[in-house]
């Protein structure tokens, strides 16, 4: 149904920006675009045939109840009329088509920044196969125009289910290099990390000093606390790489803390075992002394960290941890080093 007043009445309802439209107001619009309806005695009678007609074609919506209606002459009006919601059609999204390599990813992907991500990394891909491995920051701006973003995405369900990997985008990440000083020697390269600062210079001024033709060829490392869990694997970088690792820490439960998670982690690394540096650990422990551990709160984890020390240690530092007490590493300072030259030699055997 059209007619000229019809469409005078479905436009102004239109350009409202309320849902419901009072009919009062229509009506001043309605006479002021045609004047013809002034004391025309069928204007009412022409109104509600409109608006019944508007409402059948879904253009309106009129009042369902009796206090919605203005009954007081024949043919009852509206008070308001009410804009319809306009029609959603329904699309079927053709299916995406992904590379393989992407299929068990867009299996599991539901939100639009999943999708997102996806089709970033198809269009990648797609333009460079058989891509050299770089740093995962690098990779990141490549592929997302954001260095930063794909460290955050690899702690989304995306790749924490392993569905996406750094290895499929050719990257991973840089490992935060820990402070260390190469001393040539002979035989194989080692290394050899002291988690406290201090004991780090000690043993590289006592290292340098050794006599060349004796002394082991050697890194000296400086674990910088209890950061040495996530900076060992900076060892790969080392040149001349080293075959063998040795720490030595704190006597204590936060010193064999960090000594068994790096360990943990060189060997999930492939890296060559970290081990305890028995001489000095031997040498702490029989001259160190004793103070109270205000960092340990129980001895439950006793057994589960003594078991990385040499075998003839594990009850006296057992029983020491039991106790909650500790002895520093800086009890092996730089004077003990020069009066036992072999203390150093033996710490890497």
């Amino acid at each position: 149904m059209t007619t000229a007043l019809g469409d005078i009445i479905a436009t102004y309802v239109a350009e409202q920006p309320t849902s419901r439209v009072r009919v009062d107001g229509l009506l001043r619009h309605a006479t002021a675009v045609d004047p013809t309806l002034v004391g025309d005695p069928t204007a009412r009678t022409r109104l509600a045939a409109v608006l019944a007609g508007l409402a059948e074609a879904g253009a309106v919506v009129l009042p369902k109840t009796r206090s919605g209606w203005d009954d007081r002459t024949n043919p009852p009006l509206p008070l308001w009329v009410g804009k319809t919601e306009p029609r959603r059609v329904r699309t079927t999204p053709t299916p995406r088509v992904w590379p393989q390599a992407l299929e068990a990813a867009a299996a599991i992907a539901t939100r639009p920044d999943e999708h997102q991500l996806l089709d970033r990394i198809a269009t990648w891909l797609r333009n460079n196969p058989g891509a050299e491995a770089v740093p995962l920051e690098e990779r990141s701006l490549e592929i997302l125009d954001d260095e930063k973003a794909l460290a955050i995405e690899t702690t989304k369900r995306l790749f924490t289910t392993g569905v996406l990997t750094l290895d499929l985008l050719a990257c991973y990440p840089t490992p935060i290099p820990f402070p260390s000083q190469h001393v040539p020697g002979r035989g194989p390269t080692r290394l050899l990390v002291a988690e406290n600062n201090a004991t780090f210079h000690s043993l590289l001024r006592a290292a340098r000093q050794l006599d060349p033709d004796v002394r082991p060829d050697l890194h000296i490392g400086w674990g910088c606390g209890n950061q040495f869990p996530t900076s060992i694997t900076a060892v790969a970088l080392l040149d001349p790489a080293p075959t063998a690792l040795y720490y030595v820490g704190d006597l204590d439960v936060a010193g064999l803390r960090i000594a068994v998670s790096a360990a943990a982690v060189a060997n999930a690394q492939r890296l060559p075992p970290l081990q305890p540096a028995a001489a000095l650990y031997r040498w702490i422990f029989d001259r160190g002394v004793p103070r109270p551990d205000r960092s340990n709160t129980g001895a439950k984890a006793s057994s589960t960290l003594v078991a990385w020390m040499p075998q003839d240690l594990h009850q006296p530092v057992a029983q020491l941890l039991e106790q909650r007490q500790r002895i520093a590493q800086e009890t092996l300072g730089l004077r003990a080093l020069r009066a036992e030259p072999d203390l150093l030699l033996r710490s890497v055997e």
